[in-house]
């Protein structure tokens, strides 16, 4: 893994694969198409026209690890705990308000916003910690999760074995209602945050997968006969545009200034290779609402940035605060190539590289005008949701989102079919580009080595980490092995 997770509470579990080993979740998402099926929840339905109460019929014989029946009376639990979850990352499970049991195998979960079917059921499988069902002692007690796993997931971390920062080992799940599905007798993370030493171990059979390999060294990758699997929805490089509040950048034709001035083919291919595909959307092709029409909609011209910025009453230009996460953006390489465009157009960016890990980046964001973020490539509900409403990742300073965006959001949601709601999403995708909340860079396709033993590993994953472990017996990676 390329870093180490802030520790095992669902709500702070980043990576979450750290935790989608050990937590099924209400519905399963395919990473070879990305289509939504059952999880722990079997059917669905919406119990109300404002599509804002979905109910789920839950699978029958579930336990939690330690034996606790998995019911409706558990699952609502774990879904209020979440609610006052610490941490950061917590944001990542809005718009849901709460939830309630319906009966004992029926729950219903209640969102504060209306929801397409896509994207109400994506909340529930799995891409966040919101849809990890804890066990009733772990949703009383939240710290309980700090050093421990309390899911119904195929594999339990054994906490004896575990080493925080250096290794992470989870064995099987005795009460696990899928045993063909468990195919190893012991898993085990670890983080390496040095490329150079995850290329080395997967080379050398240290291990048998290692995540977020180079584009540079997938000749290396290729010549060791190792398998290799593609993740384009693993990374989207972005400049997240913050103090939206006061000054140049709560300005619309200031943000679209800075997305003209961004050279984002050239910073593309030379600092992500072939695994980046440069675009002027925020939401990626595969992703809910992609519109082929936006992805070029802001190709570089820094004589029309110029044109907007003195339209703005910034013909002299401005200086601006840029937060440079190393995590994100190691050795400030997108930073310094951002810095350089946009002093052609009369901006300075006043770089601020920070090392530390992403709780500690979320904590701190807050403080700089911009920030240079690598997330996930949400679709258009996640993105708005998750990163640019008041309160979400991306938006520390709590602007308001804009009413066109909020509208065109809605009609998508309350559309009577899903081809209805695939064409309006593609409608909020173009109201969310033409704002410019941030600037697009590239979608980074995430790459993966694998030793060429295992089996089912796909080619492509449409999901944002790649999860050996699956609650579909023939889905699971099997095989290989490093002991």
């Amino acid at each position: 893994m390329t870093g180490d997770v802030a520790n095992m509470d669902t709500a702070n579990c980043v990576p979450v694969i750290f935790c989608s080993v050990s937590y099924d979740t209400l519905t399963h998402i395919s990473p070879e198409d990305g289509s939504i099926g059952p999880g722990l929840a079997t059917s669905w339905e919406w119990t109300d026209d404002s599509r804002t109460v979905l109910r789920l019929t839950l699978r029958e014989g579930v336990k939690f690890s330690d034996g606790t029946p998995l019911d409706a009376e558990a699952v609502a639990g774990s879904f209020t705990s979440y609610l006052s979850a610490p941490g950061p990352f917590a944001a990542l499970g809005y718009p849901f308000q709460g939830a309630a049991a319906a009966g004992d195998d029926q729950v219903d979960i209640t969102f504060a916003e209306p929801l397409t079917d896509e994207y109400a059921l994506y909340l529930l499988s799995g891409q966040s910690g919101l849809s990890y069902i804890v066990n009733p002692a772990a949703a009383a007690d939240r710290s309980l999760m700090v050093d421990e796993t309390y899911g119904s997931g195929p594999y339990v971390l054994d906490s004896s074995q575990t080493t925080k920062g250096s290794k992470y080992v989870y064995v099987p799940n005795d009460n696990y209602y899928n045993q063909d599905a468990i195919h190893y007798e012991k898993v085990v993370y670890q983080p390496m945050q040095d490329p150079a030493a995850r290329l080395n171990a997967i080379r050398s059979g240290q291990v048998s997968s290692a995540t977020n390999i180079s584009t540079a060294d997938l000749a290396t990758v290729e010549s060791a006969g190792l398998t290799l699997s593609r993740g384009p929805l693993g990374k989207f490089a972005t400049l997240s545009l913050s103090a939206r509040d006061a000054g140049p950048l709560a300005e619309v034709k200031v943000r679209q200034a800075l997305a003209f001035a961004t050279p984002r083919e050239d910073i593309a291919t030379a600092l992500y290779g072939e695994s980046a595909t440069p675009t002027s959307s925020f939401i990626p092709e595969g992703a809910q609402g992609y519109n082929e029409d936006d992805v070029d909609m802001y190709a570089y011209d820094p004589e029309k940035a110029k044109e907007l910025l003195a339209e703005a009453g910034y013909a002299d230009g401005f200086t601006i605060s840029m937060f440079d996460p190393a995590f994100f953006d190691p050795g400030s390489a997108l930073g310094q190539a951002l810095k350089a465009a946009y002093a052609e157009v009369g901006v300075t960016l006043d770089l601020v590289p920070f090392d530390g890990s992403p709780g500690e980046v979320a904590l701190q964001m807050g403080q700089y005008d911009s920030v240079i973020l690598s997330t996930g490539a949400n679709g258009i509900s996640g993105a708005v949701y998750t990163l640019f409403r008041t309160g979400g990742l991306a938006n520390p300073k709590n602007v308001p989102l804009d009413e066109s965006l909020v509208s065109a959001l809605n009609a998508a949601a309350t559309a009577p079919d899903v081809d209805a709601q695939t064409a309006l999403s593609m409608e909020a995708t173009s109201a969310l580009n033409e704002l410019v909340y941030a600037v697009p860079i590239a979608g980074i396709t995430t790459l993966i080595a694998v030793d060429p033993d295992v089996q089912n590993v796909p080619e492509q994953f449409w999901t944002i980490e790649a999860n050996p472990f699956s609650p579909v017996t023939d889905e699971a990676w099997q095989g290989g092995g490093t002991e």
